[in-house]
């Protein structure tokens, strides 16, 4: 029996070895908090290092994404809890996240004590700043920077020391008013974060950072969800993240933070 021309290229051509990845099957759902410059928000518009990147290497991928607004409580519940979203980007990874999706490192941020320099404090560790009764905390509602970072947080809650903001600027609004004495965060973030809202740029003169003992460096990339994802999609993400550590990501890092701000950060290049 003979077979066609036609066929016979047909045949050859499933005999290939074929790319790992075809781009998404769909839509991907990335909710989007404002954090610094990595992901602005005006109203429903959304831009800045991480929204920027997805769209470049998607459009190269095959993937499309979605960038629906809501606080980052809202995204967390979304991502961790309901099945609803398909990236929590950036995201600190942690051992709890690590039981519920899979991590990509993109980046590395130092995560340090945050006060008013009128009332710098004395504490130049973790033991030491728990060991100040009277000094009292508040940091963003879902952040997390690490497991360190976590543990610190239950030790106050178990405290009554810290207050949970909604938000970045809220942070920054109840440091400058007395309210909080200090906050635990990456810099870089809260910099930006304050320095894109017109009402908390004079605060930034005011700030000091300084390192705690025991806080490491966080690692932080994006979490892709094994509930919400097909096993080609969850493929698909994890090679278009792990391209953006060859040059995409520090170029948009380069292009919206400034120098003073990138001290804090470690991105692959």
């Amino acid at each position: 029996m003979q077979m066609s021309l036609p066929i016979l290229a047909l045949v050859a051509a499933t005999l290939l070895p074929q790319p790992a990845s075809a781009g998404c099957s769909r839509a991907i759902r990335v909710p989007a908090s404002p954090t610094g410059y990595s992901v602005i928000v005006q109203g429903n518009s959304v831009s800045g290092v991480i929204p920027d990147t997805l769209r470049e290497l998607g459009a190269k991928a095959g993937c499309t994404f979605e960038f629906p607004v809501m606080p980052r409580a809202r995204m967390a519940f979304q991502f961790l809890e309901s099945g609803q979203a398909d990236l929590m980007v950036p995201a600190s990874r942690s051992a709890d996240r690590d039981l519920r999706a899979t991590f990509v490192p993109m980046m590395k941020w130092k995560v340090e004590l945050i006060s008013l320099k009128a009332r710098k404090l004395a504490a130049h560790s973790v033991q030491a700043l728990l060991a100040q009764k009277n000094l009292r905390g508040v940091v963003v509602r879902s952040y997390s920077f690490g497991d360190e970072y976590d543990a610190l947080l239950r030790q106050l809650e178990a405290e009554r020391r810290i207050d949970y903001a909604d938000d970045l600027a809220s942070v920054g609004r109840l440091l400058k008013a007395g309210r909080a004495d200090f906050t635990v965060m990456a810099p870089a973030i809260f910099m930006s974060s304050l320095n894109a809202d017109p009402a908390a740029q004079a605060l930034l003169a005011q700030l000091a950072y300084q390192p705690l003992a025991g806080l490491p460096m966080t690692e932080s990339g994006a979490y892709v969800s094994r509930r919400s994802l097909q096993a080609a999609d969850q493929r698909a993400l994890h090679a278009l993240l792990n391209e953006a550590s060859r040059g995409v990501l520090w170029r948009y890092f380069q292009q919206y933070y400034p120098p003073d701000m990138l001290r804090f950060a470690v991105v692959p290049h």
